[in-house]
């Protein structure tokens, strides 16, 4: 008896939202003519016949068969002279509604969805009813329509998208002139489906002054869809428990990967816009419409890749300076027991308190001085001394982790001290080497400030200051700010990919003799 109650309010749920498509779920309307009439007063001379001829226009659209609507607009102004004028704007709008039924005619991509849903909501309804009939665990058709169901919320999602696809994001390339591939079947789409067949010529000229919109009544479909679901998954809660909450889990964790990534997503995919698209205020459609391979090509023609070769010099060598300090500092600091120690870790503590921008005219004629002032070498020195007090603190803690019986242990096996950090102080210090690695190439990588005032020489500078030629005062070259963008991370993500294997090989490496 609960199962049938259960189906019986899946079957009015998929009904209901079935019934929202019959409901005039979008609107849209094209500005045809717009007419000014300045020093015009409501009802006098100038109105009436302004008037006249928005009706006379009027008049010949509808002899075309377009349905048209005038509106005016009055705006009223004091000027200096203490005189008060008028102006009236008359526009001829052509405004329509349409049905969720008269879309999915339409042949659009919003129109394939919406026949999808359609589609899902009367499969999901007859699987479940065919399914009462079923028992024991394995119920194929009551699990055919849970799966429906759960398609169901992901449609109705991608409606409003595919709708601003077909109706904003191709009128906006079409008025650009970029629309990709031939105009000629998307125009008589739309005039088929917007105008019945009567815009003709004028049709490109209505959707670049059309505006379009879905209303709110189309999110009413959320609310039986969400109980269609949960009947469905009522019906098969002997076997959903488990996969429910694997299911939420995953879905916890792939809502919180897209928020971390989307940056990174529109990133890519501006880089290979076209720059019509790339400079759209609205971005309402996040992949590009005709890829643009060429950006690449260009951005590399101006010097994105001497830049970036630059900035691996840099954070290569300030990486392997502030290590080859850092590690012996490090360990005589965890293992040696001297005067001023404690005096000489609250010194490196307190230089982090240093900001560079401080430093910057002292470090500006230092450089000056020994001759390093617009060189690679000393970009590379001073960025390793800004990162060498954290690397030698982070190296002291690994250092200190590590119990001392195992350098015992070698010097008896006839090692030194050198000997017993190179082969095994080091090895079971790996994961910490790491992780300082990482922080000092990083922040190497990232340096912007002093770059920008020691490096004058355009052949000499890295990927941060370089990137910024593709900004100015009044334009900004988005698709190349972001291809420059994009090729600056994949030095950094190959260096994670290469030391992740090092870092897990790291944890045991070193520990046992032999």
């Amino acid at each position: 008896m609960r199962r049938t109650t259960a189906f019986l309010i899946a079957l009015v749920c998929a009904l209901a939202a079935a019934m929202v498509l019959a409901l005039p779920l979008m609107r849209f309307t094209a500005a045809l003519e717009t007419k000014r009439s300045p020093n015009t007063f409501v009802g006098d001379e100038n109105y009436m016949a302004a008037r006249r001829e928005m009706e006379e226009k009027q008049a010949a659209y509808a002899a075309e068969g377009i349905s048209t609507e005038v509106t005016e607009e009055v705006i009223e102004r004091t000027n200096s002279k203490g005189v008060k004028t008028s102006l009236v704007v008359f526009r001829l709008n052509s405004e329509n509604t349409r049905t969720g039924f008269q879309m999915m005619g339409a042949g659009l991509g919003v129109s394939r969805v919406m026949i999808a849903l359609l589609v899902c909501l009367g499969l999901a309804a007859v699987c479940l009813g065919l399914g009462l009939r079923e028992n024991g665990k394995r119920r194929p058709l009551t699990s055919v329509g849970v799966a429906f169901s759960l398609a169901i919320p992901v449609m109705i999602i991608a409606v409003p998208m595919m709708f601003n696809l077909d109706f904003s994001r191709k009128a906006t390339l079409l008025a650009g002139g970029h629309f990709p591939g031939d105009p000629a079947p998307y125009l008589a789409q739309m005039d088929r489906f917007l105008f019945d067949g009567a815009a003709g010529d004028r049709t490109e000229s209505m959707l670049t002054s059309m505006s379009c919109g879905m209303s709110g009544l189309w999110w009413m479909t959320i609310l039986p869809a969400a109980g269609l679901l949960l009947c469905a998954l009522y019906l098969r809660k002997d076997q959903v428990k488990e996969p429910l909450g694997r299911v939420a889990l995953y879905t916890v964790v792939i809502l919180f990967s897209v928020f971390i990534l989307y940056p990174f997503a529109v990133m890519l995919f501006t880089a290979f816009r076209s720059n019509a698209e790339a400079t759209d205020m609205y971005f309402l459609h996040i992949m590009p419409s005709i890829w643009q391979w060429n950006n690449l090509t260009e951005t590399l023609e101006r010097g994105v890749l001497r830049y970036l070769g630059n900035s691996l010099l840099i954070s290569f060598g300030a990486t392997g300076v502030a290590m080859l300090c850092g590690i012996p500092a490090a360990y005589a600091m965890a293992r040696m027991r001297f005067r001023g120690r404690k005096v000489y870790l609250g010194f490196v503590i307190m230089s982090q308190m240093f900001s560079p921008v401080v430093l910057l005219v002292g470090i500006s004629r230092l450089m000056t001085t020994i001759h390093l002032n617009d060189t690679l070498v000393g970009l590379m020195f001073i960025n390793a001394a800004f990162n060498q007090a954290f690397a030698i603190w982070l190296l002291r803690g690994t250092f200190v982790s590590i119990s001392s019986e195992m350098e015992q242990a070698a010097c008896i096996d006839g090692c030194n001290t050198l000997q017993a950090l190179i082969r095994i102080l080091l090895p079971m210090a790996a994961p910490g080497i790491v992780t300082t690695l990482i922080f000092v190439f990083i922040n190497s990588w990232n340096e912007y400030t002093i770059s920008t005032i020691l490096i004058s020489t355009q052949q000499n500078r890295p990927i941060t200051v370089g990137i910024t030629q593709f900004s100015s005062f009044n334009m900004i070259e988005w698709q190349y700010l972001f291809m420059a963008a994009l090729l600056a991370t994949i030095p950094v993500v190959i260096l994670f990919i290469l030391i992740e294997k090092h870092l897990a090989e790291g944890l045991t490496a070193g520990g046992v003799k032999g």
